[in-house]
This record gives structure tokens, sequence and C-alpha cells, in this order.
């Protein structure tokens, strides 16, 4: 019988009783060779993310507010990562500029891959779609911060509802970063968390990319200056989508020179692109509004009701607590490098010490820019996630049989502190003590639920042995698989050495033909941390930590 509908390709929607997610939808299971495909053909470059794990995709349609604060819906793409061993990061990209409703994350298209990349690098990635574009009902309030900053974080809050039950919870680290449009909702996200938020979520790390965070003055010159701009539609999309929050005109005409006052509005329906507008769009923005309008604009700028509300949309006006690095390009003749400049110069003078820009490459104009200047965010995020746990331990022999005194001591590294330790002896703390000669194995788990194990030798050091111990040499370590060992006291002949994995399972034992010189081979053990476990002819045992490569 013909399959209709292969497993994968499975769409689930799941009603959901919480208090932001209204509806997850199940879309699609990409394996990491799968991801592969997808960032090759997104990208033109082979290997451009290393891919890790594969990926679950889920579509979420969750609660929000709109410019005015009145309760809607929004949706986005949430992307979990399969088989990541640990708690995971989150990171929220910002998308660039679209106008038609169905070129957003969780239609599979624009940018959607790069959520793809961020789960298979570990990441549980979202992407909003926006107010008004996706599965979003009214018009789409083009470049309003307050909006675009609540859209982000009502994301963040819906996806934190429901990871832990797709089976990938997170830890604390949330990153954000976003292009062109995305800069200046990446700017505008982090600002709210930080000043409304900060209790229950930090921004570990902010990458706003070629944003326009300073509207009022930077991107407002561009604007109403007498040269050509490269997206003229970008203006009457900034009048229309402010007018769905403000009423700041009751008719077109109070705005718009003819025919532009009756042809421009039903091209942001949300079914024509960008480019369809620009066809009947002049290449000087401007040309598009009343004269009295703009004079308006550029001589009363205080005053000006438009003026006032770009400046309430501008999105530098805060000072950082958490790392911020701004990408661009200063070929960028979409959006000037300057909102940059902009500021970052206010965060400095404003005592802010971890902020940064970065100029990709100054040749390259705005839409070449992107791959670059995202690539250079993920890479920075990347360095600034936990890093895997490690550790070191000490071990004190004992010095007798009869009262033990040996001891062990374990010092973690890296991962997401705190930690917590399991001894194979029943011992939870990092220091154990009064231990008999022996192998101890401890598990370090940390906040973010990773693993770690390591093991502490506890060698019986009394009389005759001190002398065995100087006596015997075993090399090299780390092994190639053969093992040499020289005991130059024919008086203490060892007997037979014996070879232990690290969970205690002993591999191998082998005869001694010579008193003075032994070889072992192990060359069929897998790569790995083993034990040497030796005995001499006195009793006392002797014991050396070996790896094979």
């Amino acid at each position: 019988m013909k399959k209709i509908f292969p497993l994968l390709f499975v769409v689930m929607c799941l009603q959901v009783q919480s208090q932001f997610v209204n509806q997850l939808v199940f879309k699609k299971i990409f394996t990491a060779h799968e991801v592969d495909s997808v960032l090759t053909a997104a990208t033109g470059i082979s290997g451009v993310f290393p891919t890790t794990y594969g990926a679950k995709v889920y579509k979420v349609i969750y609660n929000t507010v709109n410019g005015d604060s009145t309760p809607t819906t929004a949706s986005g793409l949430l992307v979990v990562p399969v088989g990541a061993p640990c708690k995971s990061p989150m990171m929220s990209y910002q998308h660039g500029t679209v106008t038609r409703k169905s070129d957003v994350p969780s239609r599979f298209q624009g940018e959607w891959f790069i959520a793809l990349a961020g789960a298979s690098k570990g990441f549980v990635s979202l992407m909003p779609d926006y107010l008004g574009l996706g599965d979003g009902p009214g018009m789409h309030p083009y470049q309003h911060a307050q909006s675009a900053a609540t859209c982000v974080i009502d994301l963040i809050r819906a996806a934190k509802e429901v990871v832990d039950t797709l089976g990938a919870p997170v830890n604390e680290q949330l990153f954000l970063f976003g292009y062109s449009q995305g800069g200046h909702a990446t700017m505008a996200a982090h600002q709210m968390i930080q000043e409304k938020f900060d209790n229950t979520m930090h921004v570990t790390a902010s990458a706003p990319m070629s944003g326009a965070y300073d509207l009022s003055g930077v991107m407002s010159n561009v604007m109403v200056s007498d040269s050509a701009y490269p997206s003229p539609y970008y203006l009457p999309y900034l009048l229309f989508g402010y007018n769905s929050v403000y009423h700041l005109f009751a008719q077109d005409s109070d705005i718009f020179v003819h025919p532009f006052d009756t042809n421009l509005h039903p091209l942001y329906d949300g079914t024509h692109s960008g480019g369809s507008i620009d066809n009947i769009m002049p290449n000087v923005p401007k040309l598009v509004m009343k004269q009295n309008q703009i004079d308006s604009f550029i001589n009363y700028p205080q005053t000006n009701f438009f003026r006032e509300k770009l400046r309430e949309s501008d999105s530098y006006n805060w000072t950082p607590n958490s790392p911020v690095r701004m990408y661009y390009c200063q070929g960028d003749r979409s959006v000037s490098y300057h909102n940059a400049e902009v500021a970052y110069q206010h965060f400095i003078q404003n005592g802010a010490t971890m902020v940064d820009t970065v100029d990709v490459n100054p040749n390259l104009d705005h839409y070449p820019c992107a791959q670059f200047a995202i690539l250079n965010a993920v890479y920075w995020f990347d360095s600034l996630t936990f890093k895997p746990l490690a550790s070191t331990v000490n071990a004190t022999n004992s010095t007798s049989s009869s009262s033990p005194n040996g001891s062990a001591t374990i010092n973690p590294t890296f991962g997401d502190t705190p930690y917590s330790f399991a001894w194979s002896n029943g011992d939870s703390t990092t220091a154990i003590t009064g231990l008999s000669a022996g192998t101890y194995y401890v598990t370090i788990t940390d906040q973010s639920m990773c693993t770690h194990i390591d093991s502490a030798v506890v060698q019986l050091i009394s009389g005759l042995q001190n002398e065995v111990l100087t006596n015997v040499r075993i090399y090299p370590i780390p092994s190639n698989g053969k093992v040499t060992i020289e005991n130059t006291d024919m008086n203490d002949h060892l007997l037979t050495p014996e070879v232990l994995d690290m969970s205690g399972r002993l591999i191998k034992t082998y005869s001694v033909k010579h008193d003075n010189t032994i070889q072992l081979y192990f060359d069929d053990a897998a790569q790995g941390v083993y034990f040497l476990h030796l005995k001499a002819q006195s009793g006392k045992e002797i014991w050396r930590k070996l790896t094979s490569l």
C-alpha cells in the first residue's frame, strides 16, 4: 500500500495548557547529516556550520501583546537538539525585513536554517516571526522596539514552558542575535530583559548586526535625504507600521502624495514582496510623502510626533551589563554602520564595559555582509558557552593496611557550576579520606546535568614497597599498546601483572618470564584509560594509570 504521509512529515498539533504557549506544532526531525545538507544548500558552502546533533523542529503559536499592549498571538520557530548530553543554552535569532506573511522562519523561509544550525551545535534555538507575520493577525509594526522586544521575550517564555517535555531542557545561558531589522529587535529585547526581566532571565551575550538602532537620527536623515536608497519600500513600511500602533494619520492622503496615497497601502497586505513594492516606488524614498510632512519632520525634530515616536524606538538608550558585540560592514548602503557608532559611543559614555563593535568587512554591502556577520556571532557565542566538564585528581597513598589513611581530592574545572560528586565508596564531597589501597571512581555532575568520570589510585606505601616503587620503571605512558616494566631489585620479585579498565574490570593477566624486565602487550584494547596492577613477592601492591593510544 502506498504511503501518502511519510513518518517524518507528519504534522502534529498539540493544544498546550500554559501561560504563553497557545499551540505547538511538530514539523520535522532532521538528522545531523540532513542538517548539514540544508546548511550547504542555504549558504553554498559545505561545512560552514559544524554539525553535531540532529534537530527537532516545531512551530509555536504563543500569547503576547500588540504595540498598544492588547492581547494577541504570534508565531515562531523552535528547534531543539536531539541527543545533547547536557542541558542546553538557548539562543534567539531575529530575522531581517520581510513584507510577506509567509516569508518567515516558521514556514521554513528566509533565515530559518540559522535556528537549525544552532540546534545542531547544541543550542535550543528560537526565531520569532514578529507580530503580524506568519500566523500572527494584523499589520506588522515594522521597527517598533517595544512590540519587537515583547515578541522575542514571550517566545523565550513559551519555549521554556515546553522544552523539558521535548527532551531538551535548558540551562541559564541565553544568547540573542539578529541581522538588519533583527539587529534592532535584538538590541530592544536585550534592553527590555535587562530592565524588566533580569530576575527571571539574563542575557549571557547579544550580537546585534547591521541594525537601525538610531531610527530618529541616522536612519531618519537617510530617509529624508535627496539621495537614492537601495530599498525605498522601508519608509512606507515604517509609516504604515507605526500608524497601526499610534494612529498617526487618518487617511493615507494626509501623508502621501498621489498616486502613492492609493496604490501603496494595498501592497502592504502581507502578500507582496519588498521588491514588488520597490517597483512602484521612486528611488528617493521621501518623494512619496507630502512636502509639509517632510518639512515638519526636518524643521521641528523635538515636537514632530513621528520623530518623537521614532526616538521611543531608538534601541541604544540604555547601558548593557552583559556583553554586546555589534557587527556591521562599512560598505552597507541600506543600514549605515553609523548606527553602531552612535550606540557604541552612548554605551561607553554611560559606563558600559562589555560592549564592542566589529567591522566584518569594510567592502561588503548589506546582504553580502549578513552571512559573515552571522558566522562571527555564532562562533563568538560558542566561545562563551560552558566548556566541557573536566577535572584533575590528587591522591595520597596509605601508609598502613591496618589503619588506612589514604585520601583523594577531585578538582573539577569548566562546566556549569555548582557541581555534585558521587564517589564509588558512597561519599559525596570533594575530598575523601581514610582510604585503603585501591581505585576510587568519582562521577561529577554540573548544574547543566553534564557528567564526567574520573578516578584516583591509592597505593599502600610501607617498608619494602617504598624500595619496590623506587626501583620499578614503567614506560612508555601513554602507551601505543606495549608497556615495559623494569625491576632492578632482584630481592623482591614481581608476580602476575594485571591490566584493568576504568570500571575495575580485569582486561588481561600476564605471566612473568624475567624478573628484571617484563613486556606487556595490550594493543587489542580500545583507546582509553587503563590501570596496571603489579604485586611483589613481598605482598606489596603497585598501581599505575596507563593511557592507551
